[in-house]
């Protein structure tokens, strides 16, 4: 019960503090069976590599307190049902193709050529196939003006409403 309360908290103050999310999906691959997950194995990438271990070190947590909050298993010693990995327009642009090259594009009425500074990105994989079927992009979050506190306050906040679209309570 508390942690919808959090979860409710978050996601009015999300609202109100403007983190506008887009969400490119192919409805078919996306199974709401699949319930475990982990990370990719490979790093995130970051477009301003400076701040990026400030961010990994709260985004991390934040997902992984999100995706539990709504059942869905993190696993390390089996395999998951699809996997996550994250990209942060710190300071420069992401080129969209850049990111999918290996995974692929999700099925979407309008795909996305590139994320502006500032966006954080959330890719969902399946884990038997490697092919990406959702990806959520918060804009705003990430501000060169920003202190470390409002910095961490917007991660959750788009982290929230982010796996919210994926993942809904």
């Amino acid at each position: 019960m508390t942690t919808r309360i959090v979860f409710a908290a978050l996601l009015v103050w999300a609202t109100a503090c403007g983190v506008p999310v887009n969400v490119e999906t192919d409805a078919i691959a996306r199974n709401p069976a699949q319930k475990t997950w982990t990370w990719l194995k490979r790093p995130p990438v970051a477009r301003g590599e400076a701040e990026f271990g400030a961010v990994d070190e709260r985004l991390r947590p934040a997902m992984e307190r999100e995706l539990a909050s709504r059942r869905l298993r993190k696993v390390d010693n089996k395999r998951p049902d699809f996997l996550v990995t994250y990209y942060a327009a710190l300071e420069k642009p992401i080129d969209a193709q850049a990111i999918s090259y290996a995974a692929g594009m999700p099925t979407a009425e309008k795909a996305v050529t590139q994320y502006d500074r500032g966006v954080l990105v959330i890719d969902v994989l399946d884990a038997k196939t490697g092919k990406l079927v959702w990806r959520g992009a918060g804009r705003r979050v990430f501000d060169p003006k920003q202190t470390p506190e409002d910095r961490n306050l917007k991660i959750d906040a788009a982290v929230a409403s982010i796996v919210d679209a994926f993942a809904p309570l």
